[in-house]
């Protein structure tokens, strides 16, 4: 008797684990995100200002979703864990708003990793709360990554997921254009991963010109492949467009960065060097790698043992100058990365 139970068990059990599988796969395929290709964000009742100053200073800062402070690793990193504490995700995301206020004369302020109703993050809305806190700035959001449910890692899944990339400006633009990049993993696991945006504000200068500030956050855990897409389209629509700024996380080391062989060779995360010619001909890249801007996510931060490297730059078209840059050592402490301060003019 017990035999044929335990031989019934061994037959149903696997079989109700596929039955339970292929339902969980086909209600998230019915509930995936498909963004367009290009989304237009509103600026519907709003008059374009017309920037008449030349001298622009811009913030630009992966903020971790306030979930990836000096006490954090994480899985895909190498780590265990996908989220730390309510109350330390609170603090985060207050100094974090501190620091953005200390900076509040900036033009613009370009985020990645804003959550707007993820578990990770404890269903806070963190674009509210920046937006509340910054009122003399617009905002607007391209999301990058939603999901109703990411069931890894087993023992404590990320669950539901919708965050993305933010533009704070502080002047009206033109428009705004959430640009699909053309890198996706195929199925299914493209129903529980990134899909990746240019977030692109055009701004009015007088002349019949227009300015472009761009917010970019790139593919991290691939080959590479994915990120030479996302190079490629970026290079072919920056083409036309000397007046721009584009700035973000690009987890790819700028032209000319040396990287360390602990850098290079981390089995979780590894970066890619650019080079001149993945820009346009004429674009020059502004960034301070003094200063690391990313701690990579294998254990809670050590100053000593922790390895570090230089991917949050910006990217200028020829009319546009560098002033200066500077990546700010805030010792990991609320994100996994560090803020940079960016100061370019424009050449009418």
């Amino acid at each position: 008797m017990v035999k044929r139970i335990l031989i019934k068990l061994a037959i149903w059990l696997p079989v109700t684990a596929l039955i339970f599988a292929a339902a969980f796969i086909v209600v998230m395929r019915s509930t995936e995100w498909m963004p367009d290709e290009v989304e237009y964000q509103s600026v519907a009742g709003m008059t374009p200002d017309v920037i008449q100053k030349d001298t622009l200073k811009i913030v630009s800062w992966n903020i971790g979703y306030a979930g990836l402070g000096s006490d954090m690793d994480f899985f895909y990193d190498g780590g265990t864990k996908t989220r730390t504490s309510r109350e330390r995700t609170i603090k985060n995301l207050k100094d974090i708003t501190a620091f953005l206020k200390q900076h509040r004369d900036a033009d613009f302020i370009l985020l990645q990793e804003v959550d707007f109703n993820s578990k990770r993050s404890y269903h806070i809305n963190e674009y509210d709360s920046l937006r509340a806190a910054l009122p003399e700035f617009l905002g607007w959001w391209g999301i990058n990554y939603q999901s109703q449910y990411v069931p890894i890692p087993l023992s404590d899944p990320i669950g539901r997921v919708k965050s993305g990339v933010v533009i704070l400006s502080r002047h009206i633009p033109v428009n705004v254009l959430r640009l699909q990049y053309p890198s996706r993993v195929s199925f299914p696991q493209r129903m529980f991963d990134l899909k990746r945006c240019l977030l692109a504000a055009s701004f009015a200068i007088g002349n019949d010109k227009i300015l472009y500030i761009n917010n970019t956050h790139n593919s991290a855990y691939d080959n590479g492949g994915m990120r030479a897409v996302e190079f490629a389209f970026l290079k072919n629509y920056l083409s036309d467009k000397p007046l721009s700024v584009t700035a973000g996380d690009w987890n790819s080391n700028p032209p000319g960065y040396k990287a360390s062989q602990r850098e290079l060779q981390d089995k979780h995360f590894s970066v890619i060097s650019l080079s001149s010619n993945d820009f346009p001909q004429g674009f020059r890249v502004l960034a301070d790698t003094t200063v690391k801007s990313v701690r990579y996510g294998y254990e809670p931060y050590n100053a000593q043992t922790t390895t570090r490297s230089a991917i949050d730059f910006a990217l200028l078209g020829g009319d546009v100058e560098p002033v200066s840059v500077e990546t700010v050592d805030l010792g990991f402490e609320n994100s996994d990365h560090n803020p940079v301060l960016l100061t370019v003019k424009l050449s009418r």
